[in-house]
């Protein structure tokens, strides 16, 4: 997503200018607020998928940290980890690619 400053617009204006808001967001998301306050962003498709992606790329990342902690305080058998981590580092690349290719 853009770095941008956040277009707000208050759930009324959002409700009567949809269409146009939806053509808005090939750039950045859009706040919607509710008595003056941000309530919801409207955001497009592919950011949304983008973050996902990075999200899913992150807790990966947790669990492969977790799974090494684990194996070095001696709470999981380091063979049995070090295969578990092999594997899921192959499946992480694959995961990376497409995560890099998203952001291009």
């Amino acid at each position: 997503m853009s770095d941008t400053a956040l277009t707000t617009v208050s759930v009324q204006d959002a409700e009567t200018r949809f269409s146009e808001l939806l053509a808005e967001l090939s750039g950045a998301p859009v706040g919607i607020t509710q008595n003056d306050q941000l309530a919801a962003y409207l955001i497009s498709r592919n950011d949304y998928e983008a973050m996902s992606e990075k999200i899913q790329f992150l807790e990966d990342q947790l669990w492969l940290a977790k799974a090494d902690v684990a194996r070095a305080e001696g709470r999981a058998a380091k063979k049995r980890v070090t295969a578990f981590l092999h594997d899921f580092s192959e499946g992480v690349n694959h995961e990376e690619a497409a995560i890099h290719k998203a952001g291009s």
